[in-house]
């Protein structure tokens, strides 16, 4: 007899997360759920704990997965701040070994940069889970598929800055600008996440910082001091961002990860686009609706 498989939309965060829970040893070998309704104040959803006493704390998420990466520090934040209370709260659940926690996050879909990014992510063990929902002769069943991150950018042994003749100069230090050993260390972790969102991104030596570029495309400035260091996400039309904590750096990453995945969104234009007839402008604006106006701000 053959059975009527129809893919079908997520269900709604409550019923996801509900079947999400059923599928707990599917996620991780092993786990089983100690929280099936945590409300994690950096948003999880699931606490399991593996068979080693292991918490694996779950994000369910059903829009915003551009912003997985900030997330991960954001939960690694929240951790390092309760790990004691949050032993105690559930030591009776299993859960002895908080140090080496690992973060699932599930989903219908995640952009590319956002899986190359957590790819990168050396301070925590995150997986990406992809969500599917089918109706089988009408009955829903969830599917769970491990995402595979792609291959990270791997830093060259020597870094090298483009100059202006089209020569090669030693690319400076920028951690050599900064005394305190815990900014050195965030520095490290944001040139790891932005490296890591595409092979095509280039770090190059700009005005006593450096810049990274993805075909001419400015991703993000930085430049340093001894206490911080400064991002300017994209061409300079936002704020800076001053990290020297956690927090700042989660915002700065999260920045640049919204910059990348909203440029690989936006059309690529020629640097010198053609003139268009009234008849081709009048076809554009049926496709494009009020967009397209023909204006040098267009």
């Amino acid at each position: 007899m053959r059975r009527r498989i129809e893919r079908s939309p997520l269900p709604d965060p409550a019923t996801l997360r509900k079947l999400v829970a059923e599928r707990a040893s599917d996620l991780h070998q092993g786990a089983v759920v100690v929280d099936a309704d945590a409300q994690g104040s950096t948003g999880i959803d699931l606490l399991l704990v593996d068979e080693a006493g292991t918490p694996i704390f779950v994000d369910v998420m059903t829009e915003g997965t551009d912003g997985v990466p900030a997330r991960v520090f954001d939960h690694l934040g929240w951790m390092e701040k309760n790990r004691r209370l949050f032993l105690r709260a559930y030591a009776r659940d299993g859960v002895v070994n908080a140090e080496e926690p690992e973060f699932v996050f599930v989903a219908g879909r995640f952009p590319e940069g956002v899986v190359q990014a957590v790819g990168a992510i050396e301070a925590a063990s995150v997986r990406l889970v992809r969500a599917e929902y089918l109706l089988i002769d009408g009955e829903g069943e969830l599917l769970l598929e491990d995402v595979a991150p792609g291959p990270a950018k791997m830093p060259a042994s020597t870094p090298v800055a483009k100059v202006a003749d089209g020569g090669h100069a030693m690319l400076p230090r920028l951690e050599e600008g900064i005394e305190s050993p815990p900014v050195r260390a965030l520095l490290g972790l944001f040139k790891s996440g932005v490296d890591g969102l595409d092979a095509r991104i280039v770090e190059t030596a700009s005005n006593g910082g450096v810049t990274f570029e993805m075909e001419g495309r400015v991703l993000a400035r930085v430049s340093v001091s001894p206490a911080s260091f400064t991002v300017s996400p994209g061409a300079g039309g936002s704020s800076p961002i001053v990290v020297s904590d956690r927090v700042s750096l989660e915002r700065a990453l999260h920045a640049v990860v919204s910059q990348f995945v909203r440029d690989e969104k936006e059309p690529r234009v020629a640097a010198s686009p053609p003139e268009l007839s009234d008849e081709e402008r009048t076809e554009l604006a049926g496709i494009w609706g009020s967009g397209i106006s023909g204006s040098e701000d267009a």
